[in-house]
């Protein structure tokens, strides 16, 4: 379905007014063509042939690693205040939109919020365009592309962001990108932009105070923008030239700061949603020794693993999936302690690992042995205790 065509019926499908390239990526975000490669036994997987084998070992590795967006407590509240947010705006040039901004440590999942709202919005904004056609107040588009969501990666001016969001876009920008931007606004019915890792802005100096200035035209321009960063208080600061506070005062006057804390478990609630946020994963591994019950990996290294990654999503990501590859690769075919303590993880979260894992070990105290016991207590028994 052409985004220019002026004839749709309730039946019709919104999503197809979009892009094919957006109906991927939401495709992607949603991991909608992961398929579930199934659970095999020991037997056939020792059966199969070496190319076979490689075959399942890819198809296991992928449906673990791509895993849509987890519930959390902390994904509830945070996707939760986006839709209201959301819901609550009107496209308009003559009101100004609010500007949220996510704020939170590196590897607390901000990045795969913004994705999954980025889709969200792509899909509701297409219905509300299917409605306007089925209306006749539907304005002609060269192409529908209703949200931007782009990543900065380095350093960037003012003219470097307005630059990717045309290059998201596929629109051609010259010496001003601003007036291409403009252009491709109205070409292309665009209605959210999503700009992620804002703080690779030097907000210090010139280029903040343009920043800051261009993310305000954009909210008075009509669009909804959202924001994402690890350093809210340094980028809203303003600390510089007085126009430089200027700027950062006015952000302030129209930013809304959504904090995106790590996970704790300190209390019954938290520990039991971290536990469930484990088991999500356990759900998805195909290790041909692991135990069949349930709860065999987040029933029995919950607060193991809290004290691996202290919290944060991106640090147990990595320890499950380096845990079940090291599975794979020794032959092992199921996660205990000793993988589990072979992982390396990032360095932020390994500095302080001894005195964590210390500390855990004195918590959680190994059972004493039977007496004339020879053999040592197993280690998953261990931390079942």
């Amino acid at each position: 379905m052409n985004a220019s065509r002026f004839s749709v019926t309730p039946d019709d499908d919104p999503n197809e007014l979009l892009t094919a390239e957006d109906r991927a990526w939401i495709s992607d975000v949603y991991a909608d063509d992961v398929l579930d490669p199934g659970r095999v036994t020991p037997a056939q997987l020792a059966a199969m042939n070496a190319r076979d084998r490689e075959r399942y070992r890819m198809q296991r590795t992928r449906y673990l690693r791509m895993v849509p967006l987890l519930e959390t407590s902390v994904v509830r509240d945070v996707m939760g205040k986006l839709r209201l947010i959301a819901n609550s705006a009107i496209r308009s040039d003559l009101h100004q939109q609010d500007i949220p901004i996510l704020n939170g440590e590196p590897g607390v999942g901000k990045t795969m919020m913004l994705k999954t709202h980025a889709a969200e919005e792509m899909m509701r904004l297409a219905l509300h365009r299917s409605i306007e056609l089925e209306d006749g107040t539907a304005r002609a588009l060269t192409t529908f592309r209703p949200v931007i969501y782009a990543h900065l990666k380095s350093t960037m001016t003012r003219y470097d962001v307005i630059r990717l969001l045309c290059d998201e876009l596929g629109w051609p920008s010259d010496r001003n990108p601003q007036r291409a931007f403009e252009r491709a606004v109205a070409q292309c019915g665009v209605q959210l932009v999503i700009i992620d890792e804002i703080q690779h802005v030097n907000f210090d100096g010139k280029t903040g105070r343009h920043v800051h200035n261009i993310i305000r035209w954009m909210s008075n321009f009509g669009l909804r923008v959202v924001l994402g960063g690890t350093d809210a208080d340094g980028v809203l600061s303003g600390v510089g030239a007085p126009a430089v506070e200027v700027a950062a005062r006015n952000s302030r006057g129209r930013w809304i700061r959504v904090d995106v804390p790590k996970m704790e478990i300190g209390g019954r609630r938290e520990l039991t949603a971290w536990v469930d946020l484990i088991f999500s994963f356990e759900s998805r591994l195909r290790l041909t020794q692991a135990p069949l019950e349930e709860g065999w990996l987040a029933d029995n290294f919950a607060e193991y693993m809290w004290a691996r990654t202290q919290g944060y999503l991106n640090s147990l990501v990595l320890l499950i999936n380096l845990a079940a590859a090291t599975a794979i690769e020794t032959g092992a075919e199921t996660i205990d302690r000793k993988i589990l303590d072979s992982v390396e993880l990032e360095d932020e979260v390994e500095r302080q690992r001894p005195q964590r894992m210390a500390k855990f070990e004195a918590d959680n105290p190994a059972p004493r042995r039977a007496e004339g016991d020879d053999d040592g207590p197993d280690l998953q028994d261990r931390q079942a205790s």
